[in-house]
């Protein structure tokens, strides 16, 4: 490219979201050095070695039954009751860990059914096209959707991925490329090389982050629970997205409850329900797969997507790709952090979304 400008206007550092303020991820490395600066030195030396005894009971662990907002409540029961009827789930430790299910290796999704999150529908949108869409979508979010498949249709689409940002949960769900489990009694860490997305699922007994500190995360909110071999997830606080390029937005009320287990040696099975109250009208199941990788020497790599994106937002919101030899000048303004990988049409919906939750709060942001 010939030339980047950037053009910047005073905005303030604090945004409100969910009722309360909270600092824009594009300031916390200015704000992490104006708090260095305050801290003694003689701070550093007290804390860098490790801790004893564990930190496992300092409040980053929420209790069992720390409270969360109501539009959570139909998956969060539905958690509840597998647990229930797990009786409390099975325990293990560290002493009992070689009984805990072996998903070492390699695993990708398995493509034979596409890239899409709606594994129930029709065609693969490889070699057949995509039937109708299964869930069962609110009106906002079908008229949303229907328009997203004209644009696309047109030939207008874009994707955050080719803003090198996270595809994000649950479309997380739906990546290809190479994934691993990294299964220990406490916390079970599920790795895609795609953008070097890690989702740290907790099995300890914690609860959900406490709503006055909470806010929306790329891979969301996880914890979970061991119904013998099969690891049980509730997950909440999704940043809202799409589940997959021509498929249905999903907005930030979304929760799922995941049931994941080996089938055999080499294929693991995620059945997935999805409850989202701005979204879909009845919850809506899903049942992904992941196929063990057996190549050769293959090795998940960081996963570095700056330097391999050449491809830039015109003007109308498509995508253009920067071939060899080509020369594009951009002009770059700022960024709105929270929106500005949308599109127009995510824009409204998700507006929409927010303008329905300040009329049921009275007008309180």
């Amino acid at each position: 490219m010939d030339r980047d400008t950037l053009e910047t206007s005073p905005k303030t550092t604090q945004v409100r979201h969910g009722g309360r303020f909270r600092i824009r991820r594009s300031d916390l490395g200015v704000f992490a050095i104006a708090l260095l600066a305050t801290v003694p030195v003689g701070v550093f030396a007290q804390s860098s070695g490790p801790r004893h005894p564990s930190t496992a009971n300092t409040p980053d662990r929420p209790p069992a039954n720390t409270p969360i907002p109501e539009y959570y409540q139909g998956s969060l029961q539905a958690y509840a009751q597998m647990k229930a009827g797990a009786h409390g789930g099975t325990q293990y430790r560290r002493d009992t860990y070689g009984k805990m299910p072996d998903w070492s290796g390699l695993w990708s999704r398995d493509l034979s059914r596409g890239f899409q999150f709606d594994t129930k529908q029709s065609g693969n949108g490889f070699n057949a096209p995509l039937g109708p869409i299964t869930a069962d979508l609110t009106p906002r979010y079908k008229a949303a959707f229907e328009q997203k498949l004209r644009e696309v249709a047109s030939g207008n689409e874009w994707d955050q991925l080719s803003d090198c940002l996270p595809a994000g949960y649950p479309r997380w769900l739906t990546e290809p490329f190479l994934r691993e489990f990294i299964v220990t009694p406490d916390e079970t860490w599920w790795i895609n090389e795609q953008q070097s997305e890690a989702r740290r699922i907790y099995t300890d007994g914690r609860g959900h982050i406490p709503e006055d500190t909470a806010h929306g995360l790329w891979d969301g909110d996880s914890i979970g629970f061991w119904d013998n071999q099969t690891l049980v997830v509730h997950t909440i606080r999704v940043i809202h997205g799409e589940y997959q390029r021509s498929q249905p937005d999903y907005s930030s009320q979304t929760s799922t409850l995941e049931r994941i287990h080996m089938a055999d040696p080499d294929t693991i099975i995620d059945e997935v329900t999805v409850w989202d109250p701005k979204g879909l009208r009845t919850p809506w199941h899903v049942v992904m797969q992941y196929k063990r990788v057996t190549d050769v020497g293959a090795r998940i790599d960081m996963w570095s997507c700056e330097s391999n994106n050449n491809v830039i937002r015109t003007a109308s919101g498509s995508s253009q790709f920067i071939l060899p030899g080509e020369s594009v000048t951009v002009t770059r303004a700022y960024k709105d952090p929270d929106t500005f990988y949308l599109t127009d049409t995510q824009k409204k919906l998700f507006a929409q979304d927010e303008a329905e939750d300040m009329a049921k709060q009275g007008g309180k942001k």
